[in-house]
């Protein structure tokens, strides 16, 4: 097991506005700079039109740029932290560096991952390669959640203690963090009736079916296929995890139910491989799915 509390010790402080990562690959050259959010901002062409903006590319140097006024240090911890407790066992970007600039967009500078997401890439694969992709993302998930808060510390919310960033959530104001497994569960099971009168207020038919005694695990929230990177060659594998935006601590539960939330219903993905990689909870999915339905989550 990995203890998180030896790691969050040096956790990226989320209050700078200017963090570059000296012992990241890219400043290996000492002449090299990252692009300035300016120099961002002047190549993006949705900027302006759209919340959640295009990341942008740079060439030369090659850095992946995601930038918003949605986006958030969270994530640059997320893959600084993975990337010290893990090495290479978990493919993830390596974090360069960030900026917030004045009007407090967060610009995150990070590795480009060169290949293809497995969503574009699905139909040309075979079931072997999709065998051994799932196999890959099995072992993936299963180190992952080698990583154990300190039992004197547990809470759920993101990776430095704050609110939880998820879609399902996006709605609401308070988001944690919760000191258990129960506070959480008796939080979302409430959603669905924030915004009823007192009047229309019911007795929950489904809460007693959540779990209350499950572990807390950190979770990346959002595995569907176009946030995993694959190989162009035969035969595929896996080069990046990415989007670890609604990453953080979860009931153990809660990445099934994500990763089932994320496609049709009838998909093939959730149909015949998602059980491959994940453990069922198909009784937590279904509490999951009335509740997000009643939110208008979906």
């Amino acid at each position: 097991m990995i203890k998180f509390s030896a790691i969050a010790e040096n956790l990226p402080d989320e209050s700078i506005r200017e963090m570059n990562f000296f012992d990241s690959s890219f400043f290996k050259e000492p002449s090299k700079s990252l692009p300035t959010p300016a120099q961002v901002r002047a190549l993006s062409k949705d900027i302006h039109a759209n919340p959640q903006p295009q990341p942008i590319i740079f060439e030369e140097p090659k850095v992946f740029v995601k930038f918003g006024p949605y986006v958030t240090i969270a994530e640059a911890q997320c893959l600084w932290m993975i990337k010290r407790a893990f090495g290479d066992e978990i493919p993830v970007p390596e974090i360069f560096g960030w900026r917030v600039d004045e009007e407090n967009y967060v610009f995150l500078y990070m590795e480009l991952i060169q290949g293809q997401t497995l969503q574009d890439g699905w139909n040309g694969l075979n079931s072997l390669d999709k065998s051994s992709l799932c196999g890959e993302l099995c072992q993936i998930v299963n180190r992952l959640r080698r990583l154990e808060q300190d039992p004197s510390d547990q809470y759920i919310g993101s990776i430095s203690h704050q609110q939880l960033l998820d879609y399902v959530f996006q709605s609401c104001s308070e988001t944690g963090p919760f000191l258990t497994v129960k506070d959480f569960n008796d939080w979302f099971s409430y959603l669905p009736q924030l915004r009823l009168s007192p009047s229309k207020k019911y007795n929950d038919p489904y809460r007693h079916f959540l779990p209350d005694s499950g572990a807390i695990k950190f979770t990346h929230g959002d595995l569907h296929r176009g946030n995993i990177i694959i190989s162009s060659s035969k035969p595929a594998r896996i080069l990046a995890i990415v989007d670890w935006a609604q990453a953080g601590w979860y009931p153990d539960y809660w990445e099934y139910c994500k990763a089932l939330y994320t496609c049709w219903y009838e998909d093939e993905w959730r149909r015949d491989w998602v059980d491959n990689f994940l453990s069922p909870r198909l009784r937590e999915f279904e509490v999951f799915a009335e509740y997000t339905m009643a939110m208008g989550s979906v």
